[in-house]
């Protein structure tokens, strides 16, 4: 398993914990090293990153959303979260575009499956439209925020984001939070207050993506 993290700033975070309690070996790749071939890892996880996934510059983002592409080909699945979720759509053919409202804060999609309806914690200000084959999983009043696309999954939340990332984001950005969630302070309050129970969602929604995918054996492990 292949971590590819765009950013130190969005780090794999809760995704990683998870990877790791479940005895999963994984590595992270940042985005500026040699990319692997796309069948060569069990699956890839496609992190965040403030660009946009349809900007041509800096240059790893066509040749991010190139082997996206490629693993889809071979049938290598991908998560793509956020700007991975972005790059994933594109991939497959379909289009992502500047958002009539961005969502930063808390979102609560709609969804049939439990295990995505949240709350999740959301940062965006692009939004994607379906890729050909692509099914919808869960959408908020504003954007899609999770689909199929054969045996990869695109979300559009952050299941990644402990209270220290979204600490560092936040300190980053604080006009950003007081503009769409509120109050920064009380917004990261909110955020620690909610992390055991944040992390406990990440856990199961994974859990169903493993499942999902065909179970552990899926990742070369015994049941």
């Amino acid at each position: 398993m292949i971590v590819l993290e765009h950013q130190h700033d969005d780090p794999a975070g809760l995704v990683g914990e998870w990877l790791s309690a479940r005895g999963i070996s994984w590595a992270t790749v940042p985005t500026a090293d040699p990319q692997p071939a796309p069948a060569a890892p069990a699956a890839i996880i496609t992190l965040g990153s403030s660009h946009s996934a349809y900007a041509e510059e800096p240059r790893w983002i066509p040749r991010h959303v190139s082997l996206l592409r490629a693993a889809l080909a071979v049938g290598t699945p991908i998560l793509g979260i956020c700007f991975g979720a972005q790059a994933l759509a594109l991939a497959g053919g379909g289009t992502v575009a500047p958002a009539a409202r961005p969502e930063v804060g808390w979102v609560s999609p709609g969804s049939v499956h439990a295990e995505l309806r949240g709350p999740w914690l959301a940062w965006h200000f692009d939004a994607i439209e379906l890729p050909p084959g692509a099914r919808e999983l869960a959408r908020s009043d504003d954007a899609l925020h999770a689909y199929a696309l054969g045996r990869s999954l695109g979300l559009q939340f952050h299941p990644e984001v402990t209270p220290a990332i979204w600490r560092s984001w936040a300190t980053g950005s604080p006009e950003v939070v007081e503009r769409y969630a509120g109050d920064p302070a009380e917004f990261a309050a909110g955020v620690e207050a909610r992390a055991e129970q944040v992390r406990g969602r990440v856990f199961t929604l994974l859990d169903w993506w493993r499942e999902w995918l065909g179970g552990a054996a899926v990742f070369g492990m015994a049941n």
